[in-house]
């Protein structure tokens, strides 16, 4: 009995602490309208029921744009959350009483949902990219780092800063990163002596996604990739590979159909198919594809 009563009380205190916790992480936030900044970001989550253009996601932006760079500090320690074995104990602990109810998120969503306020920011945040580029470096997990390296993409060529990471990024081991880095070098589209030979030298990576977004990136520079235009000719071209998975090759040829006329209209003629530019990253592990 006492060892039960030990165990309940020992809960009802961890609870307290995290429920507290949690509650001055609330008050610390912007607020806009009468919503802290952590409800308008719901928005943005991988899971919302609304899309980015309805009305629910512009309202969301409008409400960034009004907050504006004092979201910075939030941001970036949302970008820094990670599910530890101590965070996971204490969401397994609160999920069994009842006193206080309280939802956990999970870290990758909250990272997710940080990154994409930057659409709305853009280049206004371009103050924050120092303290990205430290987040990234802490390698606090594989999902931090994509959605610093997709912040820093949203921020656009006010990220320039970023271009030596963001290469060394492109050739990461992990897919995710590199498909983010390639991508976010195409938004950025600076420094094409150092990014097109990066870039045309991933549209030999066996990887789906990281394939379309070097060669969207390409796309993104315009007629300073021209260098690749042989490239992405071959793939504009070429046959559904063996092994690959088919909706990926397909939108390969696409988007390279696309980048070529980007480059170079007169490349290859106009095409009856079409594929709209990019609206969230594909390195989006959140995101199944489209």
């Amino acid at each position: 009995m006492k060892k039960r009563v030990r165990r309940a009380v020992t809960l009802l205190l961890v609870v307290v602490v995290v429920f507290t916790a949690w509650q001055v992480c609330r008050q610390s936030e912007p607020v806009y309208a009468g919503k802290e900044l952590s409800v308008w970001l719901q928005t943005y989550a991988p899971s919302s029921p609304v899309g980015r253009g309805s009305p629910q996601w512009r309202e969301a932006d409008d409400a960034m744009r009004h907050i504006g760079t004092n979201s910075i500090p939030v941001l970036l320690q949302m970008l820094r959350a990670t599910d530890g074995k101590a965070k996971a104990w204490l969401m397994v602990l609160a999920q069994k009483q009842r006193v206080v109810r309280i939802h956990f998120v999970p870290a990758a969503v909250r990272n997710i949902e940080a990154s994409r306020a930057f659409i709305a920011l853009g280049d206004t945040a371009k103050n924050g990219v120092p303290e990205l580029m430290v987040v990234y470096k802490e390698e606090n997990s594989i999902e931090s780092q994509g959605a610093v390296l997709e912040s820093l993409g949203w921020i656009g060529p006010a990220a320039k800063a970023a271009i030596p990471l963001l290469l060394s990024a492109a050739t990461n081991s992990n897919t995710k990163l590199r498909a983010s880095a390639l991508w976010t070098l195409g938004e950025i589209h600076a420094d094409p002596d150092l990014c097109v030979p990066i870039l045309v030298h991933a549209l030999g990576d066996s990887n789906g996604w990281v394939l379309v977004s070097a060669v969207h990136a390409l796309g993104a520079f315009g007629i300073e990739a021209q260098s690749a235009a042989p490239a992405l000719s071959e793939l504009a071209s070429s046959p559904i590979a063996p092994g690959k998975f088919r909706a990926d090759w397909i939108q390969v040829r696409l988007e390279a159909k696309n980048a070529l006329r980007k480059i170079n209209r007169a490349v290859v003629p106009a095409s009856n198919e079409t594929l709209p530019e990019f609206e969230i990253p594909l390195g989006d592990p959140l995101l199944s594809p489209r």
